[in-house]
């Protein structure tokens, strides 16, 4: 089978290899969308990677079940996360499940842009949901991205009524402007250099854009998120925030990258910072529930798809932001 492997130098290859075989409790899915995640696009962050199979924004079709499995049967549309908890542990228990042990060690075998993909069993039990009805497997893809965005927004203690600032209009700057409305923002403002995703903003939600390259940000926002992981944008948006809310940073910085903070001025303007990263079983199945209501709609939003065989081409073509905005592997 065909897979897509990063190498030493954070390019890809499509590689050949044995399909995986399934054991007990588990599942193999047939690929049938996976996106490329802005994660996958950041050279210091997949060069750790090297040697392994990228992908975790995976719709797929159940091909064969393992023994014991009842929940899900052949012809089944899922859509499995890459990591699961235990569900049992201290972290687990306390909601805070990315830190679970278990989750950090479970994966996806070998990756989601791979033609047939295994399930372990805890993935499969903990964190995998099927797709429903009159959801294309594209709309479906966007299960994993939207829950990172639908967690974010919970630890920031986003509410209805609070003014909105997205710094970053890519695929998730995208979702966090119309999750933001979905969840009764008072005004949204969305700022980024690209003016094809600053128009794809202003025409679904943002009620102002701004060019940062030619404009400052606006500011006293309640919740400001911050989706590029750069001490620039960090700076900015931490000027934004409105004195009592909250800046939240959304993206991986590099171990290199500093922000240099007065606590003098953290203390008397009363700014939360709040890190998010990925997402729980809980996040997954509200954000399942947000695309399948259609409270958040995605379907605009890929703009090129490449089939597997072309995934350097399809990774080229997302690394160019102007008229790109999600790209997607096709199986």
């Amino acid at each position: 089978m065909k897979a897509v492997r990063v190498e030493a130098d954070g390019s890809v290859s499509v590689v050949e290899m044995a399909v995986p075989r399934v054991g007990p409790g588990e599942a193999l899915v047939k690929a049938r969308v996976c996106g490329i995640c802005g994660s996958d696009l950041l050279g210091w962050y997949v060069r750790k990677k090297a040697g392994s199979v990228l992908g975790h924004e995976l719709a797929g079709e159940v091909v064969a079940v393992g023994e014991g499995v009842t929940a899900f049967a052949p012809g089944d549309r899922v859509l499995p996360h890459h990591h699961a908890p235990c569900t049992v542990c201290a972290a687990c228990r306390a909601g805070r499940f990315v830190h679970c042990a278990e989750w950090k060690a479970s994966r996806l075998d070998p990756g989601g842009m791979a033609e047939l993909v295994r399930v372990p069993a805890g993935n499969l039990l903990h964190d995998t949901l099927k797709a429903p009805e009159g959801l294309s497997d594209e709309e479906a893809s966007w299960t994993e991205p939207l829950a990172t965005v639908v967690k974010a927004f919970r630890r920031g203690k986003f509410t209805a009524g609070h003014s909105l600032l997205v710094v970053g209009c890519g695929a998730t700057g995208q979702l966090a402007v119309r999750l933001g409305r979905a969840l009764g923002a008072s005004r949204v403002a969305a700022a980024d250099r690209v003016a094809s995703r600053l128009a794809l903003a202003r025409a679904t939600g943002a009620d102002v854009t701004v060019d940062v390259d030619r404009e400052k940000l606006p500011n006293l926002f309640d919740f400001v998120f911050v989706g590029p992981g750069k001490g620039e944008a960090i700076r900015a948006g931490f000027e934004a925030v409105a004195p009592g809310g909250t800046l939240l940073l959304f993206t991986m910085a590099p171990p290199e990258e500093r922000w240099d903070l007065a606590p003098h001025d953290l203390y008397f303007r009363e700014v939360s910072v709040v890190p998010s990263y990925s997402c729980g079983p809980d996040d997954t199945r509200e954000a399942l529930d947000l695309l399948a209501t259609r409270r958040v709609a995605v379907a605009d939003l890929v703009t090129h798809r490449f089939p597997i065989e072309q995934a350097r081409e399809a990774f080229e073509r997302a690394r160019e932001p102007e008229g790109s905005l999600k790209v997607v592997i096709t199986f």
